[in-house]
């Protein structure tokens, strides 16, 4: 994702003009001039300095909304310095979080996205024997999407303690992939994604030289670490090219765990949604679903070990809660700037980080493609893209052990016409005691698992603009997702097999419920 540089609006890198604004940004690399004032130069004979007469006449309805505008942010900004220089006062650091979030919406610009969505999304991979010569064999996995829900794609959402024993409340669907189709080869196959495995020996010959199969999960050569995938098999000849082509029907809904004013009624969840006045403190995250969560992710304070010239440049560990240079120095600082009455408070905590990678850390139009950079390089260099912000934000929350995990799959706008790779960050925050037994919540499944997308400005909120291929499962230090990430495996002439994967919409979208803005 890349941002407009006018409005700082979202923007994917073929994106002629910026949706929020309507500004001609010619893609990224048009962004990148614009930011730089490398504009063209072009021939002008014949043309007149300023502005179209259309546009002219406009001019003075245009400033005195940039005037209206000017003068919000100056006198949020005014508000904000009177309590800054003001001694600290314990009843005024309530109202400061307020001020902050009243400048983030004055700065930030607001996004538009369905209430629910249907629509058919194409993902081709082109596998490409650039070799004189030599044959290239190869097996591309790809992670089969999960059934996503409000608890990640678990049936239960809450659990209630009533008196005739326990009563669940069911998770709301977020994603309902109905079909999942591939093409090779002139056939066509249909892939469950009800669970139901096919074993490399009972797999689906195409032609000569290709197989399919989904095995279970499991640890052999044959199967995926990381969880269900569908894995194809098959041969390269010199100079030869193929393409997996795969349709995936796909129902969406937007979804808020959080209760901001913002997002409006017809957003289904904020009846339950979590706040900084009913979250629970650090010390509950261990008494809440038995402690797994905490186990599997929030103790962990070091995730996801790289290895290569890649890892040498960018950092090992993806996630480091331990660094001392920038890690948990932002850490203290972001904790310190919250009233010490909510220093223990998750939501607080996690808001707050993700306000502070909004502000201090941009997007990154020319991040690497040779390796990511991990949470501390990222908050180091205050330079990320998608990945790597979410590795920034989830190193800092695994400072206080709050449990953090990956999402991801591909990210689309409000037109579904362009799409590119995603990735983002999960959180787990409780509720705090007083609510769960308001609530006839057991204390056991009393907390969220919700999804934080830092660079899209998205705190506790699913759209369905975001496709969910993969949600990271629970394993030793986060070694899935190098599985994840390493799909593509075999015997080639060094650099000469090459692979792109592409992502299309071949029909829809459908909004019967029309769409929401927030900011």
């Amino acid at each position: 994702m890349g941002r407009c540089p006018f409005c700082m609006a979202s923007t994917l890198p073929a994106d002629a003009i910026c949706y929020s604004c309507g500004r001609v940004i010619t893609g990224s690399g048009g962004m990148v001039q614009r930011t730089r004032g490398e504009f063209m130069r072009g021939a002008t004979t014949g043309a007149r300095d300023g502005l179209s007469p259309k546009m002219r006449r406009s001019q003075a309805k245009m400033k005195r909304r940039k005037k209206g505008k000017k003068k919000n942010v100056v006198l949020v900004i005014a508000v904000a310095c009177v309590f800054m220089f003001t001694p600290a006062q314990e009843h005024l650091m309530g109202f400061w979080h307020d001020v902050q979030d009243e400048i983030m919406k004055k700065l930030f610009r607001s996004f538009e996205y369905p209430i629910e969505v249907e629509y058919t999304l194409e993902q081709n991979i082109e596998v490409v024997n650039a070799a004189a010569g030599s044959v290239a064999t190869f097996t591309q996995h790809v992670s089969l999407p999960p059934q996503r829900t409000s608890a990640q794609t678990f049936d239960t959402h809450f659990t209630y303690q009533t008196g005739s024993g326990k009563d669940p409340l069911s998770s709301m669907p977020l994603q309902e992939v109905r079909s999942m189709t591939v093409y090779l080869g002139g056939q066509e196959v249909e892939v469950p994604l009800d669970g139901t495995s096919r074993s490399k020996a009972d797999a689906i010959q195409i032609g000569s030289d290709d197989i399919l199969y989904w095995p279970a999960q499991g640890s052999g050569d044959d199967s995926c670490t990381f969880g269900a995938c569908l894995r194809w098999e098959s041969t390269l000849q010199s100079g030869e090219t193929k393409i997996l082509r795969i349709e995936y029907d796909i129902w969406g809904r937007s979804f808020t765990w959080w209760s901001t004013g913002d997002i409006p009624s017809k957003v289904a969840g904020k009846s339950f949604a979590i706040s900084e006045s009913n979250s629970g403190t650090f010390s509950d995250i261990d008494e809440r679903g038995s402690g797994v969560l905490a186990n599997a992710f929030g103790n962990q304070a070091k995730w996801n070990a790289r290895s290569g010239p890649a890892a040498q440049k960018y950092g090992t560990w993806a996630i480091d809660g331990t660094d001392h240079e920038e890690v948990i120095p932002t850490a203290n600082a972001i904790q310190a700037s919250i009233s010490s009455s909510k220093q223990d408070n998750v939501f607080t905590f996690a808001k707050a980080t993700f306000d502070w990678l909004r502000e201090n850390v941009p997007y990154d139009v020319n991040a690497p493609v040779d390796g990511s950079r991990n949470g501390p390089l990222c908050l180091a260099e205050r330079l990320g893209d998608c990945d790597e912000q979410s590795s920034a934000f989830m190193s800092i929350l695994r400072t206080k052990k709050v449990p953090t995990w990956y999402e991801f799959g591909a990210l689309t706008g409000i037109t579904y016409e362009v799409w590119e790779s995603h990735a983002w960050a999960n959180v787990m925050i409780p509720y705090d005691d007083d609510w769960c037994e308001d609530k006839q919540v057991s204390m056991e499944s009393c907390f969220i698992m919700a999804s934080v997308d830092v660079v899209n400005s998205k705190w506790l909120l699913h759209t369905p603009t975001a496709f969910t291929n993969y949600i990271e499962i629970p394993s030793n230090q986060g070694s899935y997702i190098n599985d994840y990430y390493l799909s593509l495996s075999g015997q080639w002439t060094p650099n000469a097999l090459s692979r792109n994967v592409h992502w299309a919409t071949v029909s829809g979208p459908s909004m019967p419920s029309g769409t929401f803005t927030v900011g």
